[in-house]
């Protein structure tokens, strides 16, 4: 819709700076009909006489992005359980403290502003009821505005191609987002999100019918709450939730951010939101992660990674460019169990042996994660057994009507909500777990229920006998098959997650299952504590990258990623699930990843370099799933490692063009990369690679096909796979020129020919079993002709796929680092840094940054930042690099990254220096 000029306002702000710069303008100062305006960054809050907002000004040009037709109060409250709109709006000036009033229930709450860098915050600073009005949340907003062209959902920031604006929580206990049970005070009208299938109360931000809307809320949990915290999949009924304590527990303390910007400008200001009010800033390689190349960087994900291999898991993550190994194994990670996450016996058995196996990697510059299943806890985890945790989370409680024996299995109790939807039966009788079939009414009786029992005294419990009037709990359970941790716990489990890397030296972690977080009974507070609370607790935060499979808007700030493993057990070049997550990172300002993808002997180069050409095309990390034994028995191990290598850093260098990303983003296409200077110069083709072969039996009868080659004349290519048997003397004749190959190909086997003199046979995992020459030669001529094949066999088919090549296409890393081999501890090493232009316009405000070990000393010798860098021009900077004198010997990495004004992230380059 056409936007609309306050010019009264426009004019009004450039004549009191000053009140702008504490936040608020006065009514004076104000556009007409709007007594109070509130300045955040360049966005100006109009507020009328009853705290309604009714302008969302740019004070940079005049336009008003509020929704006309939608507006609402900037703060409701939910009290006696229903929804309460200000009726009038004051302003003291002294305590920069606007006084909401809610006339119908006499409830007042005070809401400090104060303007900062480019944002203001709103802080509750009080809430004051009559006695006996039960004020239970306070909603700030829906803020609603009329920018719908693009709505970060999760970053909580609306813009078009000329103004943003943004929301912030800035406490665990405010999420952005909006309570699911009160989903009909905001606008219910809103379409569901079509990416996740979450209700909109899960967001920050989120595109309505008329517009984007902007929310929070903070929830007062004095006394027990009954909340709806399930995700759409999950089953999970109402239920009530206790009380907390101190500032978690009240209304007060309820913090926002808010402002408004240039859309380029949103990362520097939510930066600055992070930096300026104590929130989670994670950095890696001494960049704020969301602008950080290296915060997209792969993984080489183990599932066998152990104390035994971990030498051998290191060299593989370093043949791979790959900076970190991961731990994986199964589903759950290397502990006994979840919830207190002790080591199991394979990673070390305790703290102490893991940080064996993660100075092992150390010695060869690699850094460890391991994978935990958030605030979920194991049935053999001593939260669990023999004396259950009272911290556990539960979906209700009844109590017992009749005692119970310890071997009867009937149970008589006073009522049946707590019975009725969630995930299993699990009961917790005092400290005894029992599972239950079915629940009904004792005939007659007014409200008592008879529970059918099951197993009693389960997971190391004891069956026991329990009195009349004893608690019987409904447990929560996810349907992983665990228990979930309740706030209490995880408190704990946060602590403990920090309490890993703090001293065994773990630097990665993701958060699986991070819905459980909800799952804990307080909402998105839960998963805030969870996420926050482990950030927090780190004590060396740089270069530690956490993932999830969900990020939320109050996780934001500390998750370095989303990224999800459900790809890793599909084959070769399957669909890729995450491509459809890319318009969503970008518009959340997060890292591009495309998922965990599994490699298994048998997968051939070629369809690696498919997966690493789409990663190429979207700048996109990804977790190289597999095993150390798989990658120890494939025959092709170190030509699929040594692509790895070569791809990611082309990528992270930024080396592709936009024109070849693009290209590069069809699934249908495929790509090789050739190098030419290993880390800096690659040829680039673009290769036609079906991904369906063509299928003839080993019959010895002839078998046509039409082919199409779409690029220049070239010799026959080809990849030939033995499927149920083997495959004899294959030959192939083009316009009648034949060429054929006199070899047997095991079943299962390949026999690859590249167009030179010889072709290559291979058994099922790519070892190479014989070289053979071609006999006789023919070529595909660039456009139709029809092939000939035959060949012979025990049985089988031949699946055959053709391949032909496009022109070379250069590309050059325009980061580069070179450093020395080797450097002793004490000693200094000098390493350059470069970086070329090889766009077509000038580069703004280049920095060039060089990321060394901890403890260790990088000056350089001169400037390190240029105004401008003119296409074609190459600066560089020399760096005397120097190691603590007790470093132990072994690898380490360096980094160097390049930033510049524009650019979404860094472009960077590594190398690895050996300290003898």
């Amino acid at each position: 819709m056409p936007k609309r000029r306050n010019t009264a306002l426009r004019a009004a702000t450039a004549a009191f700076t000053l009140a702008l710069a504490a936040g608020f303008v006065p009514g004076a100062q104000a556009a007409p009909h709007t007594p109070f305006t509130i300045a955040a960054g360049t966005l100006r809050i109009g507020l009328d006489p009853t705290g309604t907002v009714t302008s969302l000004v740019d004070a940079a040009n005049g336009h008003d992005y509020a929704s006309t037709d939608h507006l609402a109060p900037l703060i409701k409250l939910v009290a006696d359980g229903a929804e309460q709109r200000p009726t009038a709006l004051s302003y003291d000036r002294v305590r920069s403290t606007f006084t909401f009033t809610f006339g119908a229930k006499g409830i007042k709450v005070g809401i400090r502003v104060v303007g900062k860098s480019g944002y203001a915050t709103l802080e509750a600073t009080g809430v004051s009821a009559p006695q006996g009005v039960d004020v239970q949340t306070l909603l700030w907003g829906p803020i609603t505005t009329d920018i719908s062209q693009t709505v970060g959902e999760t970053v909580g920031v609306v813009h078009d191609k000329d103004f943003a604006i943004g929301i912030h929580g800035l406490n665990d206990k405010t999420p952005a987002g909006w309570p699911e049970e009160y989903k009909g005070l905001s606008y219910p009208d809103a379409p569901g999100d079509p990416l996740f299938n979450w209700d909109y109360g899960w967001f920050a931000a989120h595109r309505t019918t008329f517009g984007g809307i902007l929310q929070a809320y903070t929830y007062d949990y004095t006394k027990t709450r009954n909340r709806y915290v399930g995700w759409g999949d999950t089953n999970e009924p109402s239920s009530p939730v206790p009380p907390l304590s101190g500032d978690d527990a009240r209304i007060e303390g309820s913090k926002i951010a808010l402002f408004g910007s240039a859309p380029d400008a949103t990362l520097g200001t939510l930066s600055r939101i992070e930096t300026g009010e104590g929130l989670p800033h994670p950095t890696v390689d001494g960049q704020w992660q969301k602008t950080a190349q290296g915060a997209s960087q792969s993984f080489l994900v183990l599932g066998d990674l152990n104390k035994d291999n971990v030498d051998q898991a290191s060299a593989f993550a370093n043949q791979a460019g790959l900076r970190y190994v991961y731990s994986l194994p199964g589903s759950d990670g290397p502990w006994q169990s979840a919830g207190h996450y002790q080591f199991d016996s394979a990673f070390g058995g305790s703290d102490a042996g893991a940080s064996q196996l993660v100075s092992k990697a150390a010695d060869h510059g690699v850094k460890v994660g391991v994978h935990t299943l958030s605030n979920l806890v194991d049935t053999n985890d001593p939260y669990a057994t023999p004396v259950p945790s009272k911290g556990l989370a539960t979906l209700g409680s009844v109590k017992l009507t009749r005692p119970l024996d310890a071997s009867s299995t009937v149970a008589y109790v006073d009522g049946d909500s707590v019975f009725k939807d969630g995930q299993e039966k699990i009961l917790r009788i005092g400290d005894e777990f029992a599972e239950y079939s079915a629940v009904t009414q004792v005939p007659g009786s007014a409200g008592e229920y008879e529970v059918r029992l099951g197993s009693r005294g389960m997971w190391g419990t004891s069956a026991v006998a329990h009195a009349d009037g004893d608690a019987m709990d409904r447990m929560r359970r996810y349907a992983y098959g665990q228990f979930v941790g309740g706030m209490p716990v995880m408190g704990d489990i946060a602590a403990r997650f920090a309490q890993i890397s703090n001293t065994t030296g773990t630097k990665s972690m993701s958060y699986d299952g991070l819905e459980t977080g909800s799952l804990a009974g307080y909402g998105l507070f839960g998963t805030n504590r969870l996420v926050n609370g482990t950030y927090r607790n780190l004590k060396s935060q740089d270069d530690f990258i956490s993932e999830a499979s969900n990020l939320l808007p109050g996780t934001w700030d500390a998750t370095t990623r989303a990224s999800w493993g459900e790809d890793h057990g599909l084959p070769e070049r399957a669909p890729l699930t995450a491509l459809k997550y890319m318009p969503y990172f970008d518009r959340n300002d997060m890292p591009d990843m495309m998922g965990w993808r599994g490699f298994r002997s048998g997968f051939s180069t070629l369809s690696q370099e498919w997966l690493l050409s789409k990663m190429a095309g979207y700048n996109a990390g990804t977790g190289l799933q597999t095993t150390v034994s798989t990658l120890k028995s494939a025959g092709n191990t170190t030509e699929v490692l040594a692509a790895w290598k070569e791809w990611e850093a082309a990528r992270n260098a930024h080396a592709f063009t936009s024109e070849q990303t693009k290209a590069m983003r069809d699934t249908g296409s495929n790509w090789h990369l050739e190098t030419v200077v290993p880390g800096k110069q690659w040829n680039l083709y673009d290769v036609d690679f079906p991904a369906g072969p063509l299928s003839a039996p080993n019959d010895g009868s002839q078998h046509s096909w039409s082919y199409t080659n779409t690029h220049a004349a070239q010799p026959v290519q080809f990849q030939l796979q033995a499927s149920g048997g083997t495959v004899t003397d294959p030959s192939f004749t083009v316009d009648g020129q034949t060429v054929g190959y006199r070899t047997t190909v095991p079943s299962g086997g390949y026999l690859v020919a590249d167009g030179s003199a010889d072709a290559k046979v291979y058994d099922g995992s790519w070892h190479l079993v014989d070289t053979v020459a071609a006999q006789g030669s023919a070529t595909f001529k660039s456009g139709a002709q029809n092939i000939d094949y035959r060949a012979t066999g025990s049985g089988g088919t031949s699946k055959i796929s053709f391949l032909t090549y496009g022109s070379a296409q250069r590309v050059k890393a325009p980061v580069t680092i070179d450093s020395p081999a080797t450097v002793k501890g004490g000693g200094t090493a000098t390493v350059t840094t470069r970086y070329s232009n090889t766009g077509t316009t000038t580069v703004k405000n280049a920095r060039i940054g060089l990321a060394v070990p901890t403890g260790w000393r990088a000056e350089h010798t001169g400037k390190a930042g240029f105004p401008s860098i003119a296409p074609g021009e190459t600066v560089s900077v020399t760096w005397r690099v120097t190691p603590p004198v007790d470093t132990r010997a072994g690898d380490s990495q360096l980094v160097t990254h390049v930033t510049s004004t524009g650019a979404r992230t860094s472009s960077e380059a590594s190398t690895r220096i050996t300290v003898s």
